[in-house]
């Protein structure tokens, strides 16, 4: 069993990480998605992001495989849910990294990714990405 602790590496059965919108990480086994639901001195516990499915992945703190995650789940994979959020942080981190602007990133990314036609047609304009990272303005009364 070969393992790692680069982000991007693949460690055992298909298994990287990528950042939750709140840019906590989340690994991804065989492309199920999984959130850290518990930390010790020894051990990360995760659980599959869908509630109801209570399939869970143990690794070690330097994020090595240790067991679980290899029983089947109550629902199929979502590989376009696994595109989108790597697609969506590439344009992310170019945005905050460059000048460019932000609608130039995104065709270029979007030229550039890897996705399939499903994740594609679901995938957020540049409007709705651009909207959805700006704070809102305050309203202020008028007299």
């Amino acid at each position: 069993m070969v393992a790692t602790t680069d982000s991007t590496s693949i460690i055992n059965n298909d298994l990287y990480f990528i950042n939750s919108n709140k840019g906590q990480p989340l690994l991804v086994m065989n492309q199920h998605v999984y959130k850290c639901n518990k930390k010790t001195l020894n051990k990360k516990y995760w659980v599959c992001l869908v509630r109801s499915c209570g399939i869970f992945v143990h690794t070690d703190v330097n994020n090595k495989y240790l067991y679980g995650g290899k029983t089947d789940h109550s629902h199929p994979p979502n590989p376009e849910y696994v595109q989108i959020k790597q697609t969506r942080e590439k344009i992310k981190k170019r945005a905050i990294k460059e000048l460019t602007s932000n609608g130039k990133i995104y065709d270029e990314e979007m030229a550039a990714a890897t996705m399939n036609s499903v994740a594609v047609a679901i995938f957020p304009t540049v409007h709705e990405i651009c909207e959805s990272e700006m704070e809102p303005v305050p309203v202020t009364g008028r007299s």
